[in-house]
């Protein structure tokens, strides 16, 4: 960890390899924490309490994927071209936040006084759910704000830290919780659990915002490149709008259908093989600007599929771990109650894994300027998640849910990927398949960067 900290503060993050690298690095760090963390909250609360909490957040990232507008991928855009004001910008953002956490609350205030109330929020939890909700909202929309112009500055390494930092944080501050209340004989609850990621989150948006300062120049009452945010974060929104449907639109189907207890237990299974997104994730992240900042389109194409390759064949290599332990060590490690989420974590797996593709090649698309794309893709797997949903979770549980959503994972990719072929020439086989270039290429990267921790 202190070699990664000295990396980032000696080494410009200029380079692809070096930040994509570093990507890889942070997130298998990332992967261990958040098991770790997932293991902590199964054993200290139950399904039932993590059920609850789980679906106050999913609640919370519905609402501000809806009211989001999905401005990060406009801010990195314009950030990584060179055309925004960051100080004004950010001062712009910071109040359109606002705005939108305002609005988001007051819908969901509204919404639970309908029959959709049991699908958005626990029993007994509206009035200090709302506030909680409200919180997560304005923190993930200013984080993410945060988060985008960094990203647009193409230092991704400085995002992978503070991610990670967050992380640790987390973990330590539920260790205390539990501790305290093991010691004083006290049953830990859902809200605790929420409070302590509204805290959580707080905390990141303050490291973001502090990292930030060396951009904050110019005068606020420039031109801050709003407007051109705007105009390419809306194809942008409905994109994702579709495909955060595509995955988390179960846990409300689940809700309704099963329970909170089974919104626990699946919820369980989804967060233990979304774990794989962080390599694509962050790789992903990494690409975006980088393509985006680009002249050389043919090297930027020639990049995704790269990316895309290594993505896939390391998540494959991490959900064979996942398939062949998880069996196993779930209910040894996060307890017997959690029995029932092993096989809708073998169902996920191989949605989630060939899904790492998709999110590669989705911010090469992004990058070019034509998010439009991203929503035909995902409006594909939406139709799947919709009729699969339907037709399973009330047959078989949260086993069905497992099922639909890798269903529609693989048929997003594979309309992404016929997007992608269509739109650079380039064959399925090198998004696919991994060559004895990518392999000479690790392995100097890596000899290379032990080379500079030595000398650091």
């Amino acid at each position: 960890m202190r070699f990664l900290f000295l990396s980032v503060m000696s080494h410009k993050p200029s380079s692809l390899l070096y930040s994509s690298i570093h990507s890889f690095a942070t997130s298998i760090f990332s992967v261990v924490i958040g098991l770790v963390i997932s293991i902590v909250i199964a054993r200290g609360f139950g399904p039932t309490a993590k059920g609850s909490a789980d679906l106050i957040m999913v609640t919370s990232t519905l609402l501000a994927m809806v009211f989001g507008l999905s401005l990060q991928s406009g801010i990195v855009y314009v950030v990584a071209r060179g055309r925004a004001i960051i100080n004004g910008l950010l001062v712009c953002l910071a109040l359109i936040a606002l705005l939108q956490t305002l609005l988001a609350t007051v819908t969901l205030a509204g919404l639970m006084r309908t029959t959709l109330a049991s699908a958005l929020m626990p029993p007994e939890s509206e009035h200090w759910g709302v506030i909680a909700v409200a919180l997560l909202i304005l923190g993930s929309l200013l984080s993410g704000h945060y988060r985008s112009v960094l990203i647009g500055l193409q230092e991704i390494p400085r995002v992978n830290l503070i991610n990670l930092y967050g992380q640790i944080v987390t973990l330590i501050v539920i260790l205390v919780f539990i501790y305290a209340s093991w010691f004083q004989g006290q049953q830990l609850t859902a809200e605790v659990l929420v409070w302590l990621q509204v805290g959580a989150t707080i905390v990141i948006v303050f490291l973001l915002r502090w990292t930030l300062r060396p951009w904050l120049i110019g005068s606020i009452q420039q031109k801050s490149g709003l407007s051109e945010v705007i105009t390419f974060s809306i194809p942008s929104y409905l994109a994702n709008m579709a495909q955060f449907l595509n995955y988390r639109l179960d846990i409300f189907f689940v809700s309704y259908f099963v329970g909170v207890k089974g919104v626990g237990l699946y919820s369980l299974a989804v967060g233990i093989a979304q774990l794989l997104w962080l390599v694509s994730g962050a790789t992903s992240q990494v690409l975006f600007p980088d393509v985006a900042a680009s002249v050389d389109q043919v090297g930027a194409q020639q990049r995704t599929a790269r990316v895309a390759r290594l993505s896939l064949w390391l998540s494959i290599v991490l959900a064979g771990g996942l398939g062949l332990g998880g069996t196993v060590l779930l209910p040894l490690v996060y307890g017997i109650a959690f029995q029932e989420s092993i096989p809708a974590l073998i169902w996920l797996l191989p949605g989630v894994t060939i899904f790492s593709v998709a999110n590669v090649i989705g911010s090469y698309l992004a990058g070019i300027g034509k998010p439009h794309l991203n929503l035909a893709a995902s409006l594909v797997g939406l139709v799947f998640t919709v009729v699969f949903d339907f037709m399973l979770i009330p047959w078989l549980g949260i086993t069905g849910a497992a099922i639909a959503s890798s269903i529609s994972y693989i048929a997003t990719t594979l309309a992404i990927i016929a997007i992608f072929m269509r739109e650079t020439g380039i064959p399925a086989g090198s998004v696919l398949l991994i060559t004895g270039d990518d392999l000479s290429l690790i392995s100097a990267t890596i000899r290379q960067t032990l080379g500079e921790r030595h000398a650091t």
